[in-house]
């Protein structure tokens, strides 16, 4: 086209100068293509130390707060068991050496070196070429807010070995900590937890921490990053660090307000989506009204980019969706949106074994006394929404609700029409007729869930029934 002619052109006349100005072009483009990319994906988010042990052996782990034996090799031994329910991409533990029990990673004391629990160097570049032959995208969690548990005595951090390289406790509570998540100044420049809180304003802290994640992507292959604790960090330093990484980029901001959320999408590329995961809990869980999800969509406008947020209803940071709402067709239409809904979905390892830990480490539990069972029910119906998930390419289509009230919501994606309930296995037969559609009349519409399941449009309508509390995906015959 005249910009490919009009390069060419400028490379006569100015040679050097217009390929530096055409390869940062590129680079612009390759950030929001990688972005895009992303958004066929669904993710399966796992603990390195829960998922798999390198001998297979599945003897439980009696202490969650400490190792339960986990590694690269178990992982890259049970891959079979995540692509079978269709996932094309992983999300795993960070993996630099930590402090003293540090089963989850975001304790770092050495930055250059991996964590011997997990395994070696080698088994994690193992673990990333073993996903990209199966067509599995890795994306790695990456802490930059915070170190270990050191108290004050850093000797020992590599390479983050003196006491400018953190905040002080100017402004903070009397343990050094975060005590008021209101005050901004006070959530960038303290301690989560009694955590070591990393100055990134120092030239040779915000350096090292750059040069750190540029040189793990490029070192291993990941496809993407989580960016642990974003509030807790100027955006500014992050706007540095997702060009350092060069990949997609979703960080966490473990917050259910809306436009503080979304105050941090370009400083990275998505967020976890937190807001809609609160509702997601409120409307399933606690079977309160379906038209919170209508208003939470209406407030997301606040975000620049709904599709390349993290969609979930389950992490290890929060008691499982079962640990407070035992029915499993609650949970298998919060599942249904997150998998058919706007947005990256990640899926919480141990969801497709009807795990229900509470709060954390009872949320992180091991994988292995399941015996990594493929014949579960919702071991099934993962696969099976997955599957309609790419095969009618969902993340294609704008999603369009189509009908809300307090116990009914229903959407389309393309021609796909998603018709929910949060009226629970004790609700008896729901009907609502639906005029708001894209179909025309005479147009046959089939239940994916559930064969011979058919309704006709007529006279610019149709009627959807559920009973039992569940969930239903038609499309055109």
């Amino acid at each position: 086209g005249i910009n490919a002619e009009y390069g060419v052109l400028m490379m006569r006349t100015a040679g050097y100068l217009c390929l530096l100005i055409v390869s940062t072009v590129l680079l612009h483009q390759s950030f929001a293509e990688i972005a895009t990319q992303w958004k066929s994906r669904t993710i399966y988010q796992v603990l390195t130390d829960r998922f798999a042990r390198t001998d297979g052996s599945t003897s439980p782990c009696n202490d969650l707060s400490n190792y339960c034996g986990g590694t690269f090799r178990g992982l890259i031994n049970k891959l079979d068991y995540i692509t079978g329910m269709g996932f094309d991409a992983i999300w795993i533990s960070p993996v630099v050496t930590n402090t003293a029990k540090g089963y989850h990673g975001y304790w770092a004391l050495n930055f250059e070196t991996i964590n011997a629990y997990f395994g070696t160097s080698s088994d994690l570049k193992a673990l990333v070429s073993s996903c990209h032959s199966k067509g599995v995208w890795v994306m790695l969690d990456v802490v930059a807010n915070h170190v270990g548990n050191v108290g004050y005595d850093y000797t020992n951090v590599v390479p983050f070995n003196l006491p400018q390289y953190y905040h002080d406790c100017n402004g903070c509570d009397s343990n050094c900590n975060i005590n008021d998540w209101n005050n901004q100044p006070q959530v960038e420049h303290c301690r989560l937890s009694g955590l070591a809180d990393l100055n990134q304003t120092n030239v040779f802290v915000n350096q090292k921490l750059l040069e750190w994640v540029s040189s793990m992507v490029s070192t291993y292959g990941f496809n993407g990053l989580r960016v642990d604790t974003v509030p807790e960090v100027p955006k500014s330093f992050w706007s540095s660090y997702k060009r350092a990484a060069g990949v997609y980029t979703v960080g966490e901001v473990f917050n259910g307000n809306v436009n503080y959320v979304a105050g941090y999408q370009g400083s990275l590329d998505g967020l976890i989506s937190y807001p809609m995961y609160f509702t997601l809990r409120s409307v399933f869980g606690s079977k309160q009204s379906m038209y919170q999800i209508q208003n939470q969509l209406q407030a997301y406008s606040a975000f620049s980019d709904v599709t390349v947020l993290g969609t979930f209803i389950d992490n290890h940071d929060n008691p499982r969706f079962l640990n407070g709402q035992s029915d499993t067709w609650l949970y298998k239409n919060a599942l249904a949106y997150v998998l058919m809904a706007t947005g990256i979905p990640i899926i919480y390892y141990g969801t497709e074994q009807g795990f229900n830990g509470g709060s954390d480490p009872n949320c992180r539990e091991a994988l292995w006394p399941s015996n990594y069972n493929t014949n579960t029910d919702l071991y099934k119906w993962l696969t099976t929404l997955i599957s309609i998930r790419k095969k009618y390419t969902v993340w294609s289509y704008n999603q369009v609700q189509r009908y809300a009230d307090d116990s009914f919501y229903a959407f389309t994606r393309g021609n796909l029409f998603v018709a929910l309930t949060n009226g629970g296995s004790g609700q008896g037969q729901i009907e609502r007729t639906i005029s708001y559609h894209p179909y025309a009349d005479g147009t046959k519409l089939c239940n994916l869930l559930y064969s011979g399941d058919c309704v006709t449009v007529s006279g610019g309508k149709f009627n959807v029934y559920l009973l039992h509390g569940e969930a239903k995906i038609f499309v055109p015959q």
